[in-house]
């Protein structure tokens, strides 16, 4: 009997080494070339195993971390997101769609909320559309998700401006072109009131 559980653990021994071998040459051999690929998620992580970029579909991405702090996206995208050295969110691509409305947006980060996006936006029901670029200044409260809005550079349904904010938010410059070739220029003050007009 003890010959018998000698050989048994000297059988299971040898399994294990060799399990142990043919694992840690797959590992080895993961270095490969791919022609092609199918997945639902890939994540690149640093040597600390902190994500830095994910590619997700919708059903996978990730929500929003800012601060090790995890938050509710409003509407799940398919796209790349990006992270900073501690896990936080910095910017991404985002494809996404709701009943009315598709977005696709790349956009980069402050630590707090969004700095700069490049979006384009089409409605599917009346046809109405716009892209262009936001820049928005940095909430230095460190509020999470809020920035101000700064400026505006966007085509929407033929007409295209260039609206420069104040740090209220409020128009103060807007320079545009309508859909027929109008020219206008504005000029505003912090009461909203017009004191240039061409």
């Amino acid at each position: 009997m003890k010959k018998i559980s000698q050989l048994a653990l000297g059988f299971y021994a040898g399994a294990v080494t060799v399990a142990f071998l043919m694992l840690l040459y797959s590992f080895k051999s993961l270095k490969e070339n791919f022609e092609e690929i199918t997945v639902k998620r890939i994540n690149i992580i640093d040597d600390k195993g902190v994500n830095r970029i994910v590619i997700s579909n919708e059903g996978l991405m990730e929500p929003p971390i800012i601060n090790g702090k995890k938050y509710k996206r409003a509407l799940n995208p398919t796209g790349i997101v990006f992270y900073n050295e501690k896990g936080d969110e910095c910017g991404g691509i985002a494809l996404s769609k709701n009943p009315e409305t598709q977005t696709y947006a790349l956009a980069f980060d402050y630590d707090n909320a969004d700095a700069i996006g490049i979006l384009t936006q089409q409605n599917s029901d009346s046809k109405a559309y716009r892209s262009g670029i936001v820049i928005n200044d940095k909430d230095v409260s460190g509020k999470v998700g809020s920035n101000i809005n700064r400026i505006n550079l966007i085509t929407e349904n033929g007409n295209s401006s260039l609206v420069i904010n104040g740090p209220d938010e409020k128009p103060r410059i807007i320079i545009s072109v309508d859909s027929l070739g109008n020219p206008l220029f504005k000029m505003i003050d912090e009461k909203g009131e017009i004191i240039k007009n061409n």
